[in-house]
């Protein structure tokens, strides 16, 4: 921001700052409209004219501040961020009504580079690509270098893909635009893994799972597409045969816990051996709670309390929230948490775990899914008026899932 403040104090000035005489100038000037005296050799440090160890103190911060209309630095900081939004909002308006295909694939490069409100300009302009059905221009964005998966912050990757995946859920987009985009790798990485759609895989998402020619994806979008066809297999109380997944060490720890509880649905025997190799392979004592996020989603689906019973011990050992990721991922593990303590019939440990989930912190995609398993465990502990709303509820949600998985005997947990 130091730097900023430079360019709009010789901006303001009305001239550049390369030399003793500008310094000296700007420190005439400064003196003149704001009546502050601020030697040009300070100024001369500041613009790196001559070196100087030392940091810019606040009271010249504060001084240049005044010049270019703020109260102090402290409010350069907090306005500027504003000013800088509200012009870029302005900017996307501008090339997005004059429909200039080229300005709005740089408007996405520039923003990327900015670092600051990047990712909301980017959703925006997708959602608006996709309203407007400019399909073409749309893939085109997808298809950018700038929007690489490791180019981005996994908080960043999971608000592009609820930002698009929401809009998608209730957007009806021809299915050969979908055929085009799933093969594009950016939106696989940003969309099609990132907002896993529970609430809809027997719809829309799990149409473009089914279109993916595993032929032309790479092993971890072919590994993601058989542990999801599981998932739908279940769901559906069909049988599932066992298929072979291949793992990679690349693939990332929420794909690799995926893979794993897929043990889940084969009914493995021995499963909890396979989960402590599988702790011992990642060579680390206490793994972070991506590492048990399906094998988490999974337990509930299969209401497999031996490893939720497992799971809660490992994930005790670090439940630490060290990124945004990790608060959604907790609620997903407080909701298996309080459905164990209410399979084996704890309501104080039940009540406990329950009041530390939120359903709107939750993950966007799965909102709906996780609030079966909350009916459920306030099913099983309550009475007279109170039991009949919780199965209402739950016979209402379920109908509207379409699972048949979720029926009434599913509801009882003994």
């Amino acid at each position: 921001m130091i730097n900023i403040l430079k360019k709009k104090t010789a901006e303001k000035a009305n001239f550049k700052i390369r030399n003793l005489g500008d310094c000296i100038r700007l420190s005439n000037l400064i003196l003149e409209v704001n009546d502050e005296f601020i030697s040009y050799n300070t100024l001369r440090r500041f613009y790196g004219i001559v070196k100087s160890p030392k940091k810019t103190s606040t009271k010249t911060l504060d001084i240049l501040s005044r010049f270019n209309d703020y109260k102090d630095y402290g409010h350069f900081l907090k306005k500027f961020k504003f000013e800088n939004k509200w012009k870029r909002q302005n900017d996307l308006y501008e090339v997005m009504s004059h429909e200039n295909d080229q300005g709005i694939l740089e408007l996405v490069k520039k923003s990327l580079k900015q670092k600051e409100n990047h990712i909301g300009i980017v959703i925006q302009i997708l959602r608006e690509l996709i309203v407007t059905k400019k399909h073409d221009l749309l893939i085109q964005v997808f298809e950018l270098e700038e929007l690489n998966f490791d180019k981005l912050n996994y908080d960043e990757i999971t608000h592009i893909g609820n930002g698009v995946g929401l809009l998608l859920r209730n957007f009806n987009l021809d299915s050969f635009i979908f055929k085009k985009l799933i093969k594009i790798k950016n939106y696989q990485d940003l969309v099609l893994t990132m907002f896993v759609d529970y609430s809809h895989l027997n719809g829309y998402y799990f149409d473009q799972i089914r279109s993916l020619e595993e032929k032309e994806c790479q092993p971890h979008m072919i590994a993601f597409k058989k542990c999801l066809f599981n998932l739908h297999l279940y769901l559906n109380k069909k049988k599932i045969i066992q298929v072979d997944i291949k793992w990679e060490e690349s693939f990332h720890p929420i794909l690799k816990s995926r893979i794993m509880a897929q043990h889940l649905f084969y009914q493995t025997k021995n499963k909890l051996r396979h989960f402590e190799d599988y702790i011992q392979h990642e060579s680390a004592a206490h793994l972070p709670i991506e590492y048990f996020y399906e094998i988490i989603l999974t337990s509930l689906v299969t209401k497999d309390m031996e490893v939720m019973q497992w799971t809660i011990t490992q994930v005790e050992k670090n439940n630490s929230e060290n990124h945004i990721f990790h608060i959604r991922h907790l609620q997903q593990y407080y909701v298996m948490k309080s459905l164990y303590y209410a399979l084996i019939g704890d309501k104080i440990l039940y009540k406990k775990t329950k009041n530390l989930f939120s359903l709107e912190t939750a993950s966007t995609s799965y909102k709906e899914f996780l609030r079966i398993y909350v009916l459920m465990g306030q099913y099983h502990f309550s009475k007279g008026h109170d039991r009949i709303f919780y199965k209402t509820e739950y016979i209402k949600l379920a109908k509207k899932l379409g699972y048949p998985l979720f029926d009434e005997n599913y509801l009882a947990l003994v």
